[in-house]
């Protein structure tokens, strides 16, 4: 007898064990969804703005933030870009102006100044004559998000490479940036002013081997 009451107490608290399992398992199915939706919302909501990475000419995804450090970001990258556009040059006419044809579409007009000046002196000619290229290694950025509109100074290094030799020059450049519309050839919607080279100056050349 003592042996069937344990045998039927055991089937009882196996149901109950059932019970709590089933209604547990319920419970999470319900959860789940509802938990996965508010995260989501959350999320969705947290985007309030895209950093776009400019590489080879094409626009990409980066890192999404909040405020103004996702501006921070791409007022950063857009400066660092037009710094490539308009400094890394190649031998070939057609590439320095497909460069700086790129590279107004990031500046007003005061970086077409800065070309035409350069262009007067024959600098892109001697540059070509002398079938010499020229990059430019971004030391540091400094970034004012605190003003508007944005202001950004920019230090480096400019290589001049030919045949036998390569000079380095000390470069600094500011700016400030305004907000525009976003475009397909200016992704990040903003736009340089001002733009200026504060130092260029020769620190010296050494021979290639």
């Amino acid at each position: 007898m003592d042996n069937l009451i344990k045998y039927f107490d055991t089937i009882e608290s196996g149901f109950r064990r059932m019970k709590f399992l089933t209604l547990s398992a319920v419970a999470l199915a319900v959860a789940v969804p509802s938990v996965s939706i508010a995260l989501s919302y959350s999320f969705v909501n947290r985007r309030t703005g895209s950093v776009y990475v400019v590489t080879g000419g094409e626009a990409s995804l980066a890192r999404l933030s909040d405020g103004e450090s996702v501006r921070d970001l791409e007022v950063r990258d857009h400066v660092s870009r037009f710094h490539e556009l308009m400094f890394n040059l190649a031998p070939s006419t057609d590439a320095v102006e497909r460069n700086i044809g790129k590279a107004m579409s990031f500046c007003d007009k005061s970086g077409y100044d800065y070309y035409q000046m350069l262009s007067e002196t024959d600098f892109y000619a001697r540059l070509i004559a002398a079938n010499a290229s020229q990059q430019i290694a971004i030391d540091s950025m400094a970034v004012n998000m605190g003003v508007y509109p944005y202001e950004a100074e920019v230090t480096g290094k400019l290589y001049v490479m030919r045949q036998s030799s390569i000079t380095a020059y000390d470069f600094e450049s500011r700016c400030s940036l305004v907000n525009i519309e976003r475009s397909e050839s200016n992704p990040h919607g903003l736009m340089i002013e001002k733009f200026r080279v504060v130092r260029n100056r020769q620190l010296g050349t050494r021979q290639r081997n």
